[in-house]
């Protein structure tokens, strides 16, 4: 609201219910020894022709009105000076005292919003250019009295119309104490930004709760938690001069509250704007739980949030936004024994239909050796992990490696979580039906954690190995008889070491490799000082590292790293 425009609607709506909110302010308005220009005025928008030729000389333009009337005036054209205050515009009562607001110019126009008339008589519409000024405009005046209906809080649309400058909407409903209330204005041609103000007003006519503006064709207004019982008002309010049409709906927003069975069938969720869906269950402390959406109909990115909310109302975790016609809220541990909720909340006025499930589950558990020995994992809900533990020392290399996953639709992550539950390095995840860790180097003792987390609602089997792995490393010398290299377990690699000098030429041949995958195999010369200084891989059998010229004394490294987990064997030679 501009000006008095709020006091003047909380005025109309006092009168409504009973009373009068006064609205008055001390001026001096007395008329000034000059002859004022005189005349009559319409409140229609036929303009009138204000023409001031001597320095403090005021206009005066009369109507006649009842206590109650509402009524704008709009000065245009002004000649009276290009900067800001040059002329001002006020209402005077039939009294002759000043009345409301006094507005003044800039940039050759000044709006004076809607004032509500509190006396019967002959009103005076009052222009006071400032100084010794002198010049000529365009003065305006409509009736302003409220857009008035009825709103339903069912979401049944309302036409509302805005015809004159300065003119609101004031819509009835019945509201009670307690009662969540939201309204959304669609449709909107007004101009300007922000273009127009949506609220709420109390059936006592004070303005209640949050004020929200809009630069386009729509509004929302958030659930609001009535104060009051009795006959309230949604106030639409077209900022400045603009005036137009919109299409209002009002909500009563009482949450949907419905029982939801854990690892049941899914329920249908309905929500109208503003509304809160809330799906209880009986939760324990420790339990794990997940929540799926399917055949969602809300609309935008995000087009709405879940999350769960505890017995004593706050939330645990994070709110996961969903996009599209399915969302996955993943797995979260309850702290608290008592009735839970899944809330579904949708963004602004969005609103909708979907079908949630809400699962609980325990994660796939068990012990694992550091042999390879294959632990076979069953994923029967979405969110549930596979947490399968081995005993680890510090400085020790481990792999791990899942095969055969069925899982859907972006497969697996597999990680290493520390003893303290920490994790080290990060999680890989191939997307397939396959997934290796390369080998990490154990930083702490004790009880370790392979997990293996499928991906967003993904359910399915796999079969998961943890090694230890111990690289090979021995002495070569160049030219020495051909070495067999064999690695039975995945990401186990070899390094040769042999002294070497500056301008030394040396080549690296691989014969009778069995790794698969392409590439294979990756055979590197390394330098004393740990860098690369050549370096090629083969999908083949067969692979040659051209001579090179060595290009520092010390003792050299080849290092061979059949890629991913591939295990084989292969022949090696050094000239």
């Amino acid at each position: 609201m501009r000006g008095g425009h709020l006091a003047r609607t909380l005025s109309a709506v006092a009168v409504a219910a009973g009373g009068l909110l006064a609205v008055s302010r001390t001026a001096d308005a007395a008329p000034q020894p000059h002859a004022d220009q005189m005349g009559t005025i319409a409140r229609n928008g036929v303009p009138v022709s204000v023409n001031i030729t001597t320095a403090g000389q005021n206009a005066r333009f009369t109507f006649s009105s009842v206590a109650g009337q509402q009524v704008s005036a709009y000065l245009s054209a002004s000649t009276f000076g290009t900067t800001c205050g040059a002329v001002t515009l006020s209402l005077l009562r039939p009294n002759g005292s000043a009345f409301g607001n006094t507005v003044s110019t800039c940039n050759q126009t000044a709006f004076l919003d809607s004032q509500t008339l509190d006396t019967d008589g002959n009103w005076t519409i009052f222009v006071d250019p400032q100084g010794t000024r002198t010049g000529t405009a365009s003065l305006q005046a409509f009736n302003t009295n409220d857009e008035t209906g009825l709103v339903h809080l069912d979401g049944t649309g309302l036409p509302v119309n805005m015809a004159n400058a300065g003119q609101n909407a004031l819509i009835k409903f019945s509201g009670t104490t307690g009662q969540k209330v939201s309204a959304h204005v669609t449709g909107a041609n007004f101009t300007g930004c922000p273009a127009f103000a949506l609220s709420l007003v109390r059936p006592n006519g004070t303005a209640f709760g949050n004020r929200v503006t809009s630069c386009n064709a729509a509004a929302f207004l958030e659930p609001q938690v009535l104060d009051q019982t009795g006959q309230w008002f949604v106030f639409i309010d077209p900022q400045g001069m603009t005036t137009g049409t919109a299409t209002l709906q009002a909500y009563d927003d009482a949450d949907e509250v419905r029982a939801l069975p854990l690892n049941g069938a899914p329920i249908k969720v309905v929500l109208v704007p503003g509304q809160l869906g809330k799906y209880t269950f009986s939760g324990t402390t420790g339990q794990l739980v997940s929540s799926t959406i399917s055949a969602s109909t809300f609309t935008g990115c995000p087009a709405y949030a879940t999350y769960l909310r505890r017995p004593n109302g706050t939330t645990l975790g994070a709110p996961v936004n969903g996009c599209g016609a399915t969302g996955f809220a993943d797995t979260q541990k309850l702290d608290q024994n008592g009735t839970w909720s899944i809330v579904v909340d949708p963004v602004g006025a969005n609103e909708g239909t979907a079908n949630i499930n809400g699962y609980t589950f325990v994660d796939d558990t068990g012990a694992i050796l550091l042999t390879g020995k294959p632990a076979y994992l069953d994923f029967n809900k979405p969110g549930q992990n596979a947490r399968w533990t081995f005993a680890g020392t510090s400085g020790q290399h481990v792999s791990a490696y899942v095969t055969k996953s069925t899982v859907a639709p972006c497969g697996i992550a597999l990680s290493l979580i520390r003893p303290n539950g920490t994790m080290l390095g990060s999680a890989v995840n191939s997307c397939s039906a396959t997934d290796f860790l390369e080998p990490r180097v154990l930083d702490q003792t004790g009880t370790w954690t392979a997990v293996v987390d499928p991906q967003g609602v993904g359910t399915g089997t796999a079969t998961l190995r943890v090694y230890e792995v111990v690289d090979e490393s021995l002495p070569f010398r160049p030219g020495a008889p051909l070495k067999t290299f064999t690695s039975l377990v995945p990401g186990r690699n070899a390094s040769y070491h042999f002294t070497g000098k500056v301008g030394d030429a040396r080549t690296v041949t691989i014969t009778g490799s069995t790794y698969p995958g392409c590439p294979s195999l990756s055979v590197s010369f390394v330098r004393p000082d740990a860098t690369v200084l050549k370096s090629t891989t083969t999908c083949t059998k067969l692979l040659t590292l051209t001579a090179s010229s060595l290009d520092a004394d010390g003792t050299w490294n080849v290092f061979i790293d059949p890629q991913g987990a591939a295990m084989g064997t292969m022949i090696i030679r050094i000239t």
